[in-house]
């Protein structure tokens, strides 16, 4: 398994003025994405994240070889916000370019969909408010492009809200043993979205002992 790579410094850092502070919640849900493991394929990085959805934010980017890539956005508003109902949000991105055979399927939106759900089910990934869409597209190059193949490709676009789950793990602080601090942990969130990456480029579970067989 990998880990995420975190910059120098981090990435939810107080400003220099000390103008703003990011709160507690916000500062442990985004240590639990960079000490997420996921699977040795995978390519997992810190990206900016879109200022505008909420009053704190944080990305990441997830590539599996070069032809799928997926993003992450954790979203954070103290004061909530209606259409989350609650306080978080996750907004999930996931494109790979598929064989025109698999875009042709009629089902494939269908499987993509149930791909995510289970993913995010098998990790007690505990989330509301599920929503997104499933697209695949076309791409055909005329002129002095028409050497080029044409590229078909699926794209899972959607967002979710992240519960918070109860849990027994408890804290070690000079050598006292105390309870966890209370709050979100991502990890599962962020391994259900590369496991739904893979499952969509067709690759075998990443796990001990299983190997995929060569494409003939």
């Amino acid at each position: 398994m990998s880990s995420l790579l975190r910059p120098p410094g981090g990435g939810t850092d107080t400003p220099a003025d000390g103008a703003r502070k990011d709160p507690p919640a916000f500062t442990r849900a985004v240590a639990t994405l960079r000490e997420a493991t996921v699977r040795t394929d995978a390519v997992v990085r810190e990206a900016p994240a879109p200022a505008r959805l909420a009053p704190y934010t944080y990305a990441c980017t997830v590539d599996l070889g070069e032809q799928a890539t997926g993003r992450l956005v954790y979203l954070h508003d103290p004061d909530g916000q209606p259409a989350w109902s609650g306080c978080d949000r996750l907004v999930a991105f996931a494109r790979v370019e598929v064989e025109p055979a698999m875009a042709a399927d009629p089902l494939l939106s269908d499987v993509v969909w149930t791909w995510l759900t289970d993913s995010l089910s098998d990790r007690a990934a505990v989330h509301a408010a599920l929503g997104g869409t499933v697209t695949t597209t076309a791409s055909y190059r005329y002129g002095t492009l028409a050497h080029v193949a044409p590229q078909h490709e699926v794209e899972l676009r959607c967002s979710w809200t992240p519960l918070a789950r109860e849990t027994s793990v408890r804290a070690i602080r000079g050598g006292r043993v105390e309870p966890a601090e209370p709050g979100l942990d991502l990890q599962p969130h962020l391994t259900a979205l590369v496991a739904t990456l893979a499952d969509m480029c067709g690759l075998p579970p990443d796990v001990p002992g299983v190997i995929g067989l060569p494409s003939s």
